[in-house]
């Protein structure tokens, strides 16, 4: 299945996707609310350090915003910035869009 970003998001190829996933892996502290959720990235969004993951096996979606700090993180960080189904994932963008105007 094609999924439909939403603009300023960009579907991440293998590569940019297994970089992307170490950087997660990377950051994710034992205590953050995703830690042991198997996830994968699927995109990432232009301007911003957010990507878009996919909790594997279901239809439930994440942003996570990246730090880059190359190291694990704080309990809070990465922030999860969004959690639900790929349409709320899509109403949830563009109301940020509305409020903010970008990213």
């Amino acid at each position: 299945m094609t999924l439909r970003l939403p603009d300023g998001w960009r579907a991440a190829d293998f590569e940019h996707a297994a970089r992307l996933q170490r950087e997660y892996e990377l950051e994710l502290p034992e205590v953050h609310p995703l830690h042991g959720v198997a996830v994968r990235v699927i995109a990432d969004c232009d301007g911003s350090d957010d990507v878009l993951v996919q909790h594997v096996g279901t239809d439930r979606f994440s942003v996570v915003h990246l730090t880059w700090r190359m190291a694990r993180e704080l309990p809070n960080h990465p922030t999860v910035e969004f959690t639900g189904t790929f349409d709320e994932f899509v109403a949830w963008e563009a109301r940020w869009l509305e409020v903010n105007g970008s990213h």
